[in-house]
């Protein structure tokens, strides 16, 4: 059966992830406003034509912008592709942009998946505080949450009435090959429950909704990692 967008709010989908599109792939998701279509996180590479197959399906045009929240090649693996197909703008944190433009396979975790992982220069550095205009008074905010990696970021936007949030892996996993620092990633997690988040669109555990249950995961999360 062919894969469909899932849909979790008004302009924002689901748009790859194993289910979908390559089980190597991390869960992609979609912002659509009036002016731009951010696409976050964009698989490990061999499901990136498929991955735009599904923005085409979820809103019709491909993205503007490509927001990687990481470099791990199953979040990044397809920017350079999708690039070139749309030639969409690729935005990527300072502490995570030479992962990708050095090709560096230990930091992108490229050894573990067994895949390639081609180079590419970011458009645009991002950085904790920023924010992307989606059209009119909808913005995408971007968040500094250290700690599975350097540059790691999550980012959130409000959109009808409820609070979304891309926490992409919120739940780790930690190693030294890729400078993980439990201490930030707790920090960081007290940022997110902060936010107090009506949906968690989590990079590998999929949807977590109402607050109760987003609040939930993450203090779960802590939880495991307490003696770490």
């Amino acid at each position: 059966m062919k894969a469909e967008p899932t849909r979790l709010a008004d302009g924002v989908f689901m748009v790859g992830g194993p289910d979908m599109t390559d089980p190597r792939d991390c869960l992609c998701y979609l912002v659509a406003g009036g002016e731009a279509r951010v696409l976050i996180d964009c698989g490990a590479g061999p499901s990136a034509a498929n991955i735009l197959d599904l923005v085409d399906q979820a809103v019709g045009r491909p993205p503007t912008h490509l927001l990687i929240t990481h470099a791990h090649i199953d979040h990044a693996g397809g920017a350079a592709e999708i690039k070139d197909l749309t030639g969409c703008q690729v935005l990527i944190h300072a502490e995570e942009a030479g992962v990708l433009a050095e090709g560096d396979a230990q930091r992108s975790a490229a050894t573990w998946y067994g895949l390639p992982l081609r180079r590419i220069t970011a458009d645009r550095l991002v950085a904790g505080g920023d924010a992307l205009g989606l059209g009119g008074e909808a913005r995408l905010h971007i968040i500094h949450t250290p700690g599975h990696t350097p540059g790691s970021i999550c980012a959130w936007c409000d959109v009808g009435g409820q609070r979304v949030l891309f926490g992409q892996d919120v739940h780790g996993p930690f190693s030294p090959g890729f400078n993980s620092d439990i201490a930030q990633w707790r920090s960081s997690m007290e940022v997110l429950l902060n936010l107090e988040a009506d949906i968690l669109a989590e990079g590998h555990y999929g949807i977590f909704k109402p607050a109760e249950e987003v609040g939930a995961f993450i203090r779960a999360q802590l939880r495991q990692h307490q003696g770490a």
